[in-house]
């Protein structure tokens, strides 16, 4: 087990390596990336600060715990993309027939989507939303404590587990359907709506945010580190393991069922 381990982190830090070349070719590219990120997420921020300023409070949380939420969010979504963003490929190498070369490789295929490209943007967007987030923990009253910083890691992988499960779902129907981008565009409205707190929505729409599992990508997770300091608790419990059962559920049944499916572009 070790040894397969350590196997499979070295060729990650070799595809690493060779994805740091490829950014250092295109340095004006890399660095627009980036600004056009800050720029988008300032834009975000002071829309947030006018909505905050207005309200004083979104459904349950205040001016900082709504900025932890976001940042938390931006966290989340950063860590997916920098990792596991490369399966939104997957319809365009079923239908090009590249899947074919993730096949013949001797690795598991989703660990060959991991590392076959980085998104390099990421990077930055992941370390702008830490310092957010801890700046927003600084300004909170009981946080610093060791519970809250155990569950936030646990919440964070769970966070991206969710999201990943989500879109690997999306991307595995691909193996049936000729596109699926609008089912894509969908779950991207939807997406959306999750970076509000849950309880400002109607009923149909919180219905819809937990069947479709955004809703544990944040307002869960967050709900219970701003508001609960129980470490075992059933909250605890489901928002920390959710991610691993839909990411779970997914990879066994229809990402399996589809490979097993799957024929070529000119099969």
């Amino acid at each position: 087990m070790i040894k397969k381990i350590k196997f499979h982190l070295s060729i990650y830090k070799y595809f690493v390596k060779m994805d740091v070349k490829r950014i250092g070719l295109y340095p004006a590219d890399f660095v627009l990336g980036n600004l056009g990120f800050f720029l988008d997420t300032i834009s975000n921020l002071f829309v947030l600060y006018i909505i905050m300023s207005t309200t004083k409070v979104l459904g349950e949380f205040n001016g900082y715990q709504m900025l932890f939420f976001y940042s938390f969010l931006m966290l989340s979504g950063a860590l997916f993309e920098m990792f596991f963003v490369t399966v939104l490929e997957v319809p365009y190498m079923i239908h090009t027939g590249e899947m074919d070369i993730f096949l013949l490789r001797p690795l598991n295929i989703l660990f060959q989507f991991v590392v076959f490209e980085l998104d390099e943007e990421t990077v930055f967007e992941a370390i702008f939303a830490a310092g957010l987030l801890a700046f927003a923990i600084s300004q909170m009253e009981n946080t610093w404590h060791l519970v809250f910083f155990i569950k936030l890691i646990g919440y964070l992988i769970s966070s991206v587990l969710v999201r990943y499960g989500i879109y690997l779902m999306l991307s595995s129907l691909s193996f049936w359907w000729i596109s699926t981008d609008g089912l894509k565009s969908i779950l991207w409205e939807i997406s959306q709506l999750s970076n509000y707190p849950l309880s400002i929505y109607p009923m149909l729409l919180k219905v819809l945010l937990i069947v479709v599992p955004f809703s544990f990508v944040g307002y869960f997770p967050v709900k219970d580190l701003l508001f609960s300091h129980n470490l075992y608790t059933m909250a605890t419990f489901v928002n920390l393991f959710v991610g691993i059962f839909v990411f779970s559920i997914v990879y066994l049944t229809i990402w399996r069922w589809g490979l097993s499916k799957y024929r070529s572009a000119g099969g």
